[in-house]
Order: C-alpha cells, then sequence, then structure tokens
C-alpha cells in the first residue's frame, strides 16, 4: 500500500479498552422478524430505545426489517424498508419529542448489467412504528450522495452520539476501503464531499495487516471521539459447530494507511449457536459511554431462524 499524506483533524480522546469483563444487557432475543438476521443496531438515548436492523438471508432486494426495542431486547415496534441496501452499518439521530431519524444506506441496485447490486448513497428517515418506505420515492427520504474524491462505491454510515459525528467507511478508489469522519450538521447543510471539509479521512488496515484471514469478515463500525471501532468475524459452518474467531479492533482517525492501535479477540457469546458477529454502536448510557457490540445466533435451519445478543464495554483509557 502506497503511502498517503494525512487529512485528520479531530481533538484527542480517551479509548474504550477492549480487554477485560463487560456487560450484556441483549441475551437471544428474538426480533421482529425471526426469519431474518439482524445485522446492525444502534441506540437512541434520549427515549432509552434500540433499533436493529434485519435482513433476509441471501436477498438481492435491498429489503429491510427495522424493530424496536427497549434496553433488554424487548420488541416494541418495527417498520419496513424496501430496496435500501444489506443493514450492514447505520446511525440513530435521536430527537426530543418523537421518535429518531435513522441513517442507513441507500440505492440499492445494479450500477451495470450483469453486475451484483450493492447500496451506493446514505439516506436518512424518520422511524415510525407499522410504517412502509420504498427507495426512493416515498416522502421523508433524504438522500445525500457521495462526492468524496476518492469514493467507489458501498458507504456505510455511523453516528457518535457524545460529538455529533457521522463516520461513512466506503469502498474507496486509493485504497480498498476507507473511513471519513464529518460533523453531523455539516452533512444535513451540504451534504457528502470534499467541500464539507471532513475531519479526517483515511485508509482502512487490510485484513492482511490486521493479521486476519479473508474469511474474518467486516461486521460492523461505529466511533467515539478520536477512535474508530470496527468488528470481524464470521459463523460456523453449522450452528452446531465451535464458534470462529471474532475481533474488535481500535484505530486512531488522526493516523494513516494500514495503522491501527489494538485488535482484540473477544470471546464474547462463544456459547452462542451460530454466534456470527453483526453490528457495533456507542451507547450513550445513564452511567457513561459504551461501546456495544453485536451478534446474531442461528438457532434452526430450514428455516434458518435468529437471535440477537449484545455485549458492551465501558472501561476507558487515555
Amino acid at each position: 500500500m502506497t503511502a498517503e499524506t494525512a487529512h485528520a483533524d479531530v481533538n484527542p480522546s480517551q479509548y474504550f479498552v477492549l480487554k477485560g469483563d463487560g456487560g450484556n444487557p441483549v441475551v437471544r432475543r428474538t426480533l421482529h422478524q425471526p426469519y431474518w438476521a439482524m445485522q446492525s443496531f444502534a441506540f437512541d438515548h434520549v427515549h432509552g430505545h434500540i433499533y436493529f436492523v434485519q435482513t433476509k438471508v441471501g436477498s438481492k432486494t435491498g429489503d429491510l426489517w427495522v424493530t424496536r426495542t427497549d434496553l433488554s431486547g424487548n420488541v416494541l415496534g418495527a417498520m419496513a424498508l424496501h430496496k435500501f441496501d444489506h443493514g450492514s452499518s447505520m446511525g440513530i439521530q435521536p430527537v426530543t419529542s418523537g421518535s429518531p431519524f435513522i441513517w442507513l444506506a441507500g440505492d440499492y441496485r445494479s450500477l451495470k448489467p450483469d453486475t451484483p447490486p450493492n447500496s451506493h448513497t446514505i439516506c436518512r428517515i424518520r422511524y415510525k412504528d407499522g410504517g412502509l418506505i420504498d427507495y426512493p420515492t416515498s416522502p421523508g427520504v433524504a438522500e445525500f450522495k457521495i462526492g468524496l474524491s476518492d469514493f467507489r462505491d458501498c458507504p456505510r454510515p455511523s453516528i457518535d452520539p457524545y460529538t455529533n459525528r457521522l463516520l461513512v467507511r466506503y469502498m474507496g478508489t486509493t485504497s480498498p476501503w476507507r473511513l471519513a469522519l464529518f460533523n453531523l450538521s455539516d452533512v444535513i447543510a451540504r451534504g457528502i464531499n470534499d467541500d464539507t471539509r471532513p475531519l479526517a479521512k483515511r485508509a482502512l488496515p487490510t485484513n492482511a495487516q490486521l493479521g486476519l484471514s479473508d474469511s474474518d469478515h467486516f461486521q460492523g463500525v461505529t466511533s467515539y471521539g478520536q477512535y474508530a471501532y470496527l468488528s470481524y468475524g464470521g459463523p460456523p459452518a453449522k450452528p452446531s459447530d465451535p464458534a470462529k474467531p471474532s475481533y474488535l479492533v481500535r484505530l486512531d482517525m488522526n493516523q494513516t494507511g494500514g495503522q491501527y492501535n489494538e485488535k482484540f479477540a473477544t470471546t464474547a457469546g462463544n456459547s452462542l449457536p451460530g454466534r456470527e458477529p453483526q453490528g457495533m454502536a456507542i451507547w450513550r448510557s445513564s452511567s457513561g459511554p459504551r461501546l456495544a457490540f453485536g451478534f446474531s445466533s442461528k438457532i434452526a435451519v430450514s428455516p434458518d431462524e435468529f437471535q440477537s445478543t449484545v455485549f458492551y464495554k465501558s472501561d476507558l483509557a487515555g
């Protein structure tokens, strides 16, 4: 990988300690659609809710379910989304009165004949229990096309609820995968482009640079202050097989290229059947910030049936 010029202006912050004990607020909960797998989640700290995104395994339509739960994972409501994406990352923008805005990838389609569909934009919608939204024609879909000079495709959003910053992971033209960090208010006002002046842009380390195999898939991303956090891993071949290794990674948004600060092999949820890491989010809890990371469990096959579990780390250093 070639060297790149640093483009970062992120104030120093504390970071989450990935080793040691944490918490487990959501344990093997069945979401609204038990036959669709959880892909990501995020917290509405204003109203004390979690929002989970589910997709049908093998689907090529970009259809999703969004499930709203309490902080223990008990289902409170759901809404359907058509033609959005795979749902592998999301952000929640809370609103003081009423339901929050959800940030997701959108525009799920093939750009050329005989190529697989993918997402090409970031969008913002308002959550509504029992709602149905078709992308992009339904009222209330705010579309943010990506105007970054190094953008190729496949954007994924996440929101830091402490700094109100939007982190976007995307396939880049200058490296396989990249991150860009923006003030959320700037994105709402001016879009996702170079003129919006991202606080930081950097390449992600490759799996080889992280010491991971090709089967250790990217499974989630979020940020807290100066640092981004990523989840990697994959499912066992059968739900009854032992869990495969999964990893949490911390990197500094003020660094570049293949640099990273910590990689931690987590055994959280190792006893879950069909354990696969899915999603990361910052939980702005009443007792302080928490780095939450999730797992989807395949508990049955033919048809496939799933449950969801969430863990967190809360110790800070730096």
